[in-house]
């Protein structure tokens, strides 16, 4: 009898390992799909924006999901960054737009309270990647 209770319980157990595994698989895979498409559409490194939205200090500003240091309640929360239709308000949601508000936002709309960080070329489209995978 606990033979049986046995097996139950471990085939009960493969069975949740190999569907939690599965799903792992398919969260990597679906993330990874979303960093080449990020890095695709802007031109930039994902990985690179993040690290320089943590150099830059935006989230002393915004609350920024899967940064830990990036709770700031000055701008808008960022999660969803890639879903948005517009930009600051104002800007449609394109690469090039992203890249000009993160670059000089007061050159777009001068009565906003984002400052100019002295964000590089460089570093604008590498941030706008990293926005980009905020789903």
């Amino acid at each position: 009898m606990s033979f049986g209770r046995i097996s139950w319980v471990a085939v009960s157990g493969a069975v949740l390992v190999a569907a939690g595994a599965a799903g792992m698989w398919e969260f990597q895979q679906e993330r990874s799909e979303t960093l080449q498409r990020a890095a695709s559409l802007t031109g930039g490194d994902p990985h690179a924006g993040e690290e320089a939205v943590v150099r830059y200090g935006c989230g002393s500003c915004h609350t920024i999901p899967g940064l830990t240091q990036a709770h700031g309640m000055v701008g808008p929360p960022l999660g969803g960054f890639a879903g948005r239709v517009y930009v600051a308000g104002v800007l449609s949601n394109t690469p090039d737009n992203v890249m000009g508000w993160v670059k000089d936002p007061q050159g777009i709309d001068p009565q906003t309270a984002m400052p100019n960080t002295g964000v590089t070329d460089a570093d604008a489209r590498d941030i706008a990647a990293f926005l980009y995978t905020l789903k």
